[in-house]
């Protein structure tokens, strides 16, 4: 018994020598629930918390991107009569739309896919409308898309990037400048290399997303449509684009943009470089 008395009253002094321990359990006990109660803030159903404004701005400047350009390089050719296909544009619309959601929701998810699969489903109304080889260009960028989602195929990277950005780059203007014209050329081909540029740059971050090697690949893909800019008229736009360039290296990809931000932001910064090159070109 008073060996039992004499390990309890040790205790006790321990206890009274040591407060701080106590209380630091606590706390180890109160923080957990702490972070896991703001991490539950957002309690909104799921459609409530989509980016509305990131969705229209994105979508909207990739329809430019595809868009305006042939016109502007059709607009001295003696191309054949403009064939109205509104089917055209409602794919390009909900194309942009999934490559949106894609990449805004990060890679190899389930949703992904069905996403991805809309637009291909959608080519089966195309297919009276334009030939076998406008399809089979159509269909690239959907496909393309879901085999980079495939985890399994590690295109979630620099090759990754490659792929997507040189058929984003190829697909709709390709098939928008054929409609416009019944015919295709190889200098209008070639014409697209900056835009390859701008995909690869703008998107590098949403590929290689570790900090060295996405600061280095947007570095790299930076400078190269840094070039290509450079070879412009020097003229108030030609610094703009310039600045926009400039401005998306060292601040946004440096600091990290949040990724719920990124493809609204990149594809309104993508476009207007886009179109302040090639709205110079003659």
């Amino acid at each position: 018994m008073a060996n039992d008395y004499q390990n309890s009253l040790a205790r006790l002094n321990q206890l009274a020598d040591n407060p701080t321990s106590a209380s630091f359990t606590s706390l180890d006990n109160v923080h957990p629930q702490t972070r896991t109660t703001q991490r539950r803030q957002d309690n909104r159903p799921q459609w409530q918390q989509i980016q509305w404004v990131s969705i229209l701005i994105a979508v909207l400047s990739q329809l430019a991107i595809w868009w305006i350009y042939p016109a502007i390089y059709s607009k001295n050719l003696a191309g054949g009569q403009w064939q109205h296909n509104p089917l055209l544009m409602t794919y390009s619309v909900i194309l942009a739309l999934a490559i949106f959601l894609t990449f805004n929701r990060g890679f190899s998810r389930w949703l992904n896919f069905g996403v991805i699969l809309i637009p291909m489903v959608f080519l089966y109304f195309l297919y009276q409308q334009v030939t076998m080889q406008q399809i089979i260009l159509l269909a690239l960028l959907p496909l393309a898309l879901l085999l980079i989602n495939l985890k399994w195929l590690n295109l979630q990277n620099i090759l990754g990037l490659v792929l997507y950005s040189g058929i984003a780059t190829l697909a709709l203007p390709v098939v928008i400048f054929y409609q416009q014209n019944t015919f295709l050329t190889a200098p209008f081909i070639w014409s697209l290399l900056p835009l390859l540029f701008s995909y690869l740059f703008y998107m590098s971050s949403i590929f290689v997303t570790t900090g060295r090697d996405k600061r280095a690949t947007s570095l790299a893909f930076g400078i190269i449509l840094l070039l290509d800019v450079l070879t412009l008229p020097w003229n108030p736009w030609t610094l703009l684009a310039i600045i926009i360039i400039v401005f998306t290296w060292m601040v946004l990809i440096n600091l990290n943009l949040k990724a719920k931000y990124r493809m609204g932001v990149f594809s309104l910064l993508q476009a207007t470089t886009v179109l302040v090159i090639f709205l110079q070109q003659k």
